[in-house]
C-alpha cells in the first residue's frame, strides 16, 4: 500500500513538473537560419555528479533548482559537476527540426526526449561514442530531435566533461546546418593547411641547416594543428575514430605546443645569452606541465586542467617579456618574434578567458586562438626566414674576417722572412766575417782583436734584439697601443742610456689610438731605426721624443742635437729607405730634416 502511494505521489509530482515546465516553450516557426536557444533553456548544476534522469525529472526540489540561462552559449568552465539543461520545443514550421551542439569536445552527452504522451526516449553521444553511432557523421554533434511539424516535446540533456564545459545549442532544419557550416569547414581546412605547410616547409629547412630551433618550431606548429584537429572534432571524426581511448590523452597536444613553443623561443632569441636563468625557468615550467598531464591521466580532474591553463598562460606572458628584453638589448630578430608572439598572446588570452567563463563563449572567442596561432605561425616563418639571412650575413662576415686574417698572417710571414733576411741575415754575415778576421789576427795585434770581438758582441746583441722584436710582434693580437709604448720606452732606455745620451720622452694621453698588430710593428721599426741612427751616427748628447694625437692622426717627432748629415748624400741609404717604405705601408708620411752640425729631426704622421 505504501509503495502504491509513493508511486502515485511520484506520478503527481511528474505531472505537476511537466505542467509547470510545459508553459515555457520555445516556438520555432519557419527558420531560415539556425536559432540559438542558449538564453531560452533552463540549467541545473549537479555538483555531486550522481543524480539520475529519473531524479532530475521527478523530484520537485530539483525542479526548483533549474534556472533560466543568461548566456547565449552556456559555459561552466572547468568543472567536475554534471550540468543538466531542459527546454520544451514547439515546431510550428513545415520542416523537421534538429539540434546542434557545436562544441565537439564533450565527454558525455545524454539526451532524454519526452513526447506529448510522456513517452521517454534516450540518445547518447560524446567523444567516447564512435562517430558511426551518431545521428550524423560530422565533427560536431547534430541530433535528430524527432520533432516533426506541429509537434511539441520536452528535452533534458545531461552534460559532463573533464575539459571546460560549454554547450552552444542551436535549432534548425537540416538544410540550414549544412549551408551554414560549409564555410566553417572550408576555414578549418585553410587553417590546417597553413599549419601543415609551415610545419613541412620548416622541417625541410631543419634538415638543411641542422639548427634545433627549426625542429622546435616544427613540433610547436604540428602540436597546435593536432590540438585544433581535436578541439574542432576533426581528429575524432577522421583520424582516431577507432581509437576512442586516444581522447583521454589529447591534452598532450596543447601541452606539447606550449612546451616546444617555449623551447623555440629560448633558442630563437638566444635567451640564455641575455638572461642566464632562462634555461632553469624553462625546465621548471615544462616540469609543471608534465605534472598537470600526469595528474589529468590519473584522474585528478578539473584541478589539473585549471592549473594547466594557468601555466600555459604564464608561459605566454613570460616569453613575451623575454622577447621584449632581448629586443631592447639590440636584437633585431627579436622584433619579428615579439610582433608574432604579441598576436598569439592576445588570442590566447581571449581563448583562455572564454574557457574559464570570464568572457562569453561565441564564434569570436571560441576561434580567437585559432586565428591568432595561424597569424603567429606565418609571422614566425618570416622571422625564421630573416634569421637565415642574418646567419648568412654573419657567415659571410666571418669568412671575410678569416680571409682578412689569413692575408694578415701571410703578410706577417713575408715580413718576418724579409726581416730575417735583411736584418738578422746581414748581421749574422757580419758576425761571420768578423770572426774570420779575428781568427786571422790572433796573436798579432791585440787591440784590433779586442775591437773585432766588441763588434761581434754588438752584432750579437743586435740579432738578439731583432729576434725579440719579431717574437713580440708575432704574439701581438690586440690593437692596444699601450704595448707599443712600453716597447719604445724599453728600447730607448737601453740604447740611449748605454751611450750616456740624455733624452726627453714626452707622450700625451692617447685614449683613442688603436692600431692593428702589423701596423704596430711597422711603427715600432721606424722608431727603432731612428733611435739606432742617433746612437750610431749622430754623436748627440741630447734627444727629444714627442708622441701625440692630433684629430685622426698619430704624430711622432724625434729631434737630436748631433752632427747632422747632408741629405743629398745620405737619402738613398737602406735604413732611411726602409723607414719611408714602412711609412707608406702605414698610409702615413715621414719627413727627415738634417743639416751638418745642426742635428736631425724625424717627423712621422700616420692616420688612425
Amino acid at each position: 500500500m505504501k509503495k502504491i502511494k509513493r508511486n502515485l505521489v511520484s506520478i503527481l509530482l511528474s505531472i505537476i513538473t511537466l505542467t509547470s515546465f510545459a508553459q515555457r516553450k520555445i516556438t520555432i516557426n519557419n527558420p531560415y537560419e539556425a536559432i540559438g536557444i542558449g538564453r531560452q533553456i533552463e540549467v541545473f548544476e549537479d555538483k555531486t555528479a550522481s543524480l539520475t534522469f529519473e531524479e532530475v525529472h521527478t523530484r520537485s526540489d530539483l525542479d526548483a533548482r533549474f534556472t533560466q540561462s543568461i548566456q547565449p552559449n552556456p559555459n561552466f568552465g572547468v568543472t567536475s559537476s554534471v550540468v543538466w539543461a531542459r527546454f520544451t520545443l514547439q515546431n510550428k514550421s513545415t520542416q523537421k527540426l534538429y539540434l546542434e551542439m557545436s562544441e565537439p569536445v564533450m565527454d558525455s552527452i545524454d539526451i532524454y526526449r519526452i513526447d506529448a504522451n510522456n513517452k521517454i526516449t534516450q540518445k547518447k553521444s560524446g567523444v567516447y561514442v564512435p562517430v558511426s553511432k551518431r545521428d550524423f557523421h560530422t565533427n560536431f554533434y547534430l541530433f535528430d530531435l524527432n520533432l516533426n511539424s506541429e509537434q511539441t516535446c520536452t528535452y533534458y540533456i545531461r552534460f559532463q566533461n573533464s575539459l571546460p564545459l560549454l554547450f552552444p545549442l542551436r535549432v534548425a532544419p537540416l538544410k540550414v546546418y549544412f549551408e551554414d557550416n560549409h564555410p566553417k569547414d572550408l576555414m578549418q581546412g585553410v587553417y590546417l593547411g597553413i599549419m601543415l605547410v609551415m610545419a613541412i616547409f620548416n622541417f625541410f629547412i631543419y634538415f638543411t641547416v641542422r639548427s634545433k630551433e627549426y625542429l622546435y618550431y616544427v613540433i610547436y606548429v604540428f602540436s597546435f594543428a593536432c590540438f585544433f584537429s581535436y578541439n574542432k572534432g576533426i581528429g575524432h571524426e577522421f583520424i582516431w575514430y577507432k581509437a576512442l581511448w586516444f581522447n583521454r590523452i589529447t591534452p598532450i597536444f596543447i601541452s606539447s605546443g606550449v612546451s616546444f613553443g617555449l623551447l623555440f623561443a629560448n633558442t630563437f632569441l638566444d635567451a640564455e645569452r641575455y638572461f642566464p636563468y632562462s634555461e632553469k625557468i624553462s625546465k621548471i615550467l615544462i616540469g609543471l606541465i608534465l605534472i598537470c598531464l600526469v595528474g589529468h591521466w590519473i584522474g585528478l580532474g578539473s584541478l589539473t586542467i585549471t592549473l594547466l591553463h594557468f601555466v600555459a598562460f604564464f608561459i605566454v606572458i613570460y616569453v613575451l617579456m623575454i622577447a621584449t628584453y632581448v629586443w631592447l638589448q639590440g636584437s633585431q630578430s627579436a622584433l619579428f618574434f615579439l610582433v608574432a608572439w604579441s598576436v598569439f598572446l592576445v588570442s590566447a588570452l581571449i581563448f583562455i578567458m572564454q574557457l574559464s567563463n570570464i568572457l562569453p563563449s561565441d564564434n569570436f572567442t571560441r576561434n580567437a586562438l585559432q586565428v591568432g596561432s595561424a597569424m603567429e605561425v606565418v609571422l614566425l616563418s618570416f622571422a625564421l626566414a630573416n634569421r637565415i639571412n642574418v646567419d648568412r650575413k654573419e657567415k659571410e662576415q666571418y669568412q671575410a674576417e678569416v680571409i682578412q686574417q689569413l692575408q694578415a698572417n701571410e703578410q706577417m710571414r713575408s715580413r718576418i722572412a724579409r726581416d730575417l733576411h735583411d736584418d738578422i741575415g746581414s748581421t749574422l754575415s757580419s758576425i761571420g766575417i768578423l770572426s774570420q778576421v779575428v781568427e786571422n789576427q790572433m796573436g798579432k795585434n791585440s787591440d784590433s782583436v779586442k775591437d773585432m770581438v766588441k763588434r761581434i758582441g754588438e752584432s750579437s746583441q743586435k740579432v738578439q734584439r731583432s729576434l725579440s722584436d719579431i717574437v713580440w710582434t708575432t704574439k701581438q693580437t690586440e690593437d692596444n697601443f699601450d704595448n707599443v709604448l712600453v716597447k719604445m720606452k724599453e728600447f730607448t732606455s737601453e740604447m740611449l742610456e748605454m751611450k750616456d745620451i740624455f733624452y726627453h720622452f714626452n707622450v700625451d694621453s692617447l685614449p683613442n689610438v688603436r692600431l692593428s698588430p702589423s701596423k704596430q710593428y711597422n711603427f715600432y721599426l721606424i722608431y727603432k731605426e731612428a733611435i739606432n741612427n742617433i746612437v750610431k751616427y749622430s754623436e748627440a748628447d741630447e734627444v727629444s721624443i714627442d708622441l701625440n694625437q692630433q684629430e685622426n692622426a698619430l704624430i711622432l717627432n724625434i729631434t737630436d742635437n748631433g752632427i747632422g748629415f747632408d741629405e743629398q748624400k745620405i737619402k738613398s741609404g737602406n735604413g732611411l729607405g726602409n723607414m719611408r717604405k714602412r711609412a707608406e705601408s702605414l698610409g702615413g708620411e715621414i719627413k727627415i730634416e738634417s743639416k751638418v752640425k745642426e742635428g736631425t729631426k724625424v717627423w712621422l704622421e700616420i692616420p688612425l
